[in-house]
């Protein structure tokens, strides 16, 4: 058995166990997954053709994890694809910690156990890995800029923000559409921030009407749990302007969750993306055919994925001037598969290197 083959039959004794992190997966799964981003299934294991010469790929390692504590799915997701192409895997933690992660590392046969090493500070031996896979705001981006040795080759994956557009409505829409605002109270980079709806500024409002009977549905069946005052404080903050701003002709309804902060809707006439303090936080625009890129703000250069209805090619086409690299159906914003590619880029190509025979 190849040594790829020995670690995949080790990750699916752990299916299961990873599957609410990084999705359902099987054997033959992973080998599509390989095949289809490093071109062969031996090329991890040994040489195999490349045109007129032979080519094998080297993991990076080993490869550095420095991850937020917003969600533990990038800790998952980014140390699962380490396993994968065999690299001993550094996981630097939040300072906080991620105890699911932190449990799983610990149930581990020694066969993944043995790959993988967690610390929460960030010592100095550690910046000599040959790869880093970074999650985090800009500072943190920044300051591992300036720490990391210029031959470490960096996956960044910075603050994202994720939208829906509605086209036309359909069963079953709008608590797809309130799954894929509220589930894991918005911290990921794949909760959906902004909703647009194709129709007269009428027609926008009566589904905003609906929507919000569909986030309070949503929040009576999977209750949000405790935040922080700061927390609170910043959404009821964010209702404060978004009142100012209605006053004055730019929105034409809120609707929020009574006596909490659960849930907060806000229509906003202007197509540009402003994101919210989360935690339920989200604003609803008219579409008006998308308009000009431009009128939507810089945060649209951090668009991670656009969840649409219908989902269809000619549909995600209609969306493509945003130029986020992933588009779904609604429902699916943060259930992405093992073959999506991470803000764009190769999951598993982007953590090994190349070396040629001829």
């Amino acid at each position: 058995m190849s040594m790829l083959r020995e670690r995949m039959a080790m990750l699916m004794e752990q299916a299961g166990m990873l599957e609410p992190w990084v999705g359902c997966f099987r054997e033959e799964d992973l080998l599509e997954w390989v095949r289809l981003e490093l071109g062969s299934v031996d090329v991890l294991d040994g040489w195999v053709e490349h045109g007129r010469i032979r080519t094998r790929a080297v993991a990076l390692s080993p490869l550095l994890h420095v991850v937020s504590g917003n969600t533990p799915h990038a800790v998952f997701q980014s140390v699962f694809r380490g396993l994968l192409v065999g690299a001993f895997n550094r996981v630097k933690l939040p300072g906080v910690g991620l105890p699911e992660f932190e449990r799983w590392v610990g149930g581990l046969p020694e066969g993944l156990w043995r790959m993988i090493e967690m610390r929460r500070d960030l010592p100095e031996e550690w910046l000599d890995s040959a790869g880093a896979v970074i999650f985090g705001d800009g500072a943190t981006m920044a300051a591992l800029r300036e720490r990391l040795p210029a031959g470490v080759r960096r996956i960044e994956h910075g603050p994202k923000v994720s939208v829906a557009v509605v086209f036309e409505e359909g069963d079953g829409l709008l608590d797809r559409l309130a799954e894929d605002i509220l589930r894991y109270d918005q911290q990921g980079c794949l909760s959906v921030q902004a909703v647009y709806f194709d129709g007269t500024e009428e027609e926008v409002l009566d589904f905003g009407d609906r929507l919000a009977e569909a986030l309070g549905r949503h929040r009576a069946m999977h209750p949000r749990g405790e935040i922080r005052v700061s927390e609170a404080g910043r959404v009821r903050n964010a209702r404060a302007v978004a009142r100012f701003l209605v006053a004055n002709g730019e929105g034409g309804r809120i609707w929020e969750s009574e006596g909490s902060t659960e849930w907060t809707l806000v229509h906003r006439r202007a197509v540009e993306l402003v994101p919210g303090p989360l935690h339920g936080f989200v604003t609803l625009h008219g579409w008006f055919g998308g308009g000009d890129v431009g009128a939507w703000g810089g945060e649209v250069e951090h668009l991670s994925t656009v969840s649409i209805h219908p989902f269809t090619e000619d549909h995600a086409e209609r969306v493509g001037f945003l130029g986020a690299p992933r588009v779904c159906a609604v429902g699916e914003s943060q259930r992405p598969t093992i073959f999506w590619h991470h803000d764009g880029e190769g999951a598993l190509s982007s953590l090994v290197r190349w070396r040629d025979l001829g």
